[in-house]
């Protein structure tokens, strides 16, 4: 069935920014540096890059001309390797038509060596700005002033090697210059998860001396993870606000923040996600944490609805000059005016028009037609039918790399075969990742807040990452979440919390030298103190 442009509309920045589609994180990394650079605003549109921009041999030879490099020449091959390895990211490597798509994002200045063609972030840079923006607290500034210490060199900076060829290779590189237009005049519609956002952001930059490369690992695990847990919690939201005709009170003045113990106590939109931390796909654990992704995924589908929905109603808030705040269109559907009604049986009327030429309708069209639905929800389910598997797809491939599936970094794994599905699975480096965060104290101090580590017991680590991020990997604490119900399920979490520890002591975190309760403890890698008490 032709559908018009207008009706079948996705993306909305008021909504949501993002362009579900299969994207490449350090991409999308690239790209918020320059966000962050120009501090939201789009640059001005420079002059083409010539063709030889793309190639790394044009790099390679002027970064071995510059004045303090040395070596190139000696060992040109190893160097050229280096480069193509850690250095820059390449698109279809190895063939003919390889091609730069941009420098590794190691420094905020990555993105003046970026090829826009082949780096493209499909506004998930966009979406992750404005919940560093707009989710309070100075999370953004302190990143922006991290990501450029090195920019003027110093020879006592501790800088790794791979971030000092990055600065090398952009000197003399023309700059990008922001323009008057901002990227994210609209914030994020859940408050809470970009202020929790936030709050991990300004916790991990706590840990500014460990090296470069493992700072942006860690940083491009929490944004993917966050943006990834924003997607499913905000298709419960706008699905809870089309259902319920009406904004959630909650939503309106929303109590989430990442300061809290326990920071989504009384959010209306939970999300919980079982997750097994064993290496058996077969067991009951593993069976549970398959459930939990395959209905998490399910609901893709509502959410595609509700997207569809909002979007025909901020159209006919704003054309009626009524409001345009995305809290106060569901209201419209509470009780529809004859104005309401008469404006989408004219839309349908139009959507008719297209498809006059067709000999006959599928059936499946017709019955949506005859169903004797309201003009409003007739609409919606006729877009949804057609457009719905095609959303679905791309945002499976997004959460699928929001969540680095199958990645050390990643929260989901999956096998190739039928029986092998999605599973919730902390890979081993994302585990590190919220161990650094969860022993993390903050203490207040007359420039701000400041974090020191301190020792952390097995089970608070696990009631934490539960209330933090919906992981269930013990029985729940949180209403949410799932608890066992059977004995096989006992058994099943209680094997899981083994692995759980048989994992944090893999990579270095625990030794388990006691069955005493208080003996299980958890010990920062990296100790913070401040600098008055030592």
């Amino acid at each position: 069935m032709k559908l018009r442009k207008q009706d079948q509309e996705f993306r909305n920045p008021r909504i949501f920014y993002a362009d579900p589609k299969n994207v490449d994180l350090d991409r999308v990394l690239v790209v918020l540096f320059l966000w962050l650079k120009t501090n939201g605003m789009r640059p001005a549109i420079g002059g083409r890059q010539k063709k030889e921009f793309e190639n790394v041999d044009v790099h390679f030879r002027r970064l071995a001309s510059l004045p303090g490099v040395s070596g190139f020449a000696e060992y040109e091959d190893v160097a050229r390797q280096w480069l193509e390895t850690d250095v820059f990211d390449l698109v279809n490597r190895g063939r003919p038509t390889e091609a730069i798509a941009s420098l590794r994002p190691l420094h905020l200045d990555a993105h003046k060596i970026r090829v826009a063609k082949h780096c493209r972030d499909y506004n998930f840079a966009d979406a992750i700005y404005a919940m560093l923006e707009h989710g309070e607290g100075q999370a953004h500034r302190e990143l922006r002033a991290y990501l450029e210490q090195g920019r003027i060199y110093q020879a006592d900076a501790r800088l790794d090697l791979e971030t000092l060829a990055v600065l090398k290779l952009v000197e003399g590189v023309s700059d990008a210059h922001p323009s008057g237009e901002k990227i994210t005049p609209h914030p994020p519609i859940c408050r809470g998860q970009a202020r929790v956002l936030c709050d991990d952001v300004e916790r991990i930059l706590s840990y500014r001396d460990i090296p470069r490369p493992v700072m942006i690992d860690y940083l491009r695990t929490i944004l993917g993870m966050h943006l990834g847990i924003y997607t499913l919690r905000l298709s419960r939201q706008l699905a809870g606000w089309i259902r319920d005709c009406g904004s959630h009170s909650i939503c309106r003045s929303c109590p989430v923040y990442g300061t809290k113990d326990d920071p989504f106590d009384g959010c209306p939109y939970p999300v919980s996600m079982t997750s097994d931390m064993g290496g058996d796909y077969r067991s009951r654990m593993a069976q549970l944490a398959q459930e939990d992704a395959a209905a998490q995924y399910a609901r893709l589908g509502d959410f595609v609805k509700a997207i569809f929905s909002m979007n025909q109603l901020l159209r006919y808030a704003r054309q009626e000059k009524i409001t345009e705040d995305p809290f106060d269109v569901p209201a419209l559907l509470a009780n529809p005016t004859p104005e309401f009604e008469a404006d989408f049986k004219a839309e349908l009327k139009q959507i008719r028009r297209l498809n006059d030429e067709d000999e006959s309708l599928p059936s499946e069209i017709e019955a949506i037609l005859d169903a004797g639905l309201t003009s409003f929800d007739t609409l919606i389910e006729l877009v949804t039918h057609v457009r719905q598997p095609h959303h679905i797809k791309y945002l499976v491939q997004m959460l699928d790399k929001l969540f680095q599936k199958n990645s050390p970094f990643g929260v989901l794994v999956q096998g190739k075969s039928r029986a092998n599905p999605r599973r919730w699975h902390l890979g081993g480096r994302t585990l590190e990742v919220l161990v650094q965060l969860a022993v993390l104290k903050a203490k207040d101090a007359p420039d701000g807040r400041r974090f020191e580590t301190e020792p952390i017991l097995i089970e608070d680590l696990l009631a934490w990452v539960e209330r933090r991020y919906g992981f269930v990997i013990a029985p729940a604490v949180t209403p949410a979440g799932r608890r066992p119900v059977s004995l096989e399920e006992h058994r099943a979490f209680r094997e899981n919390v083994r692995a759980f520890k048989d994992r944090l002591r893999e990579i270095g975190f625990y030794d388990d030298l006691s069955d005493a309760y208080n003996a299980q403890m958890i010990r920062p890698r990296y100790e913070l103190r401040d600098r008055e008490a030592r």
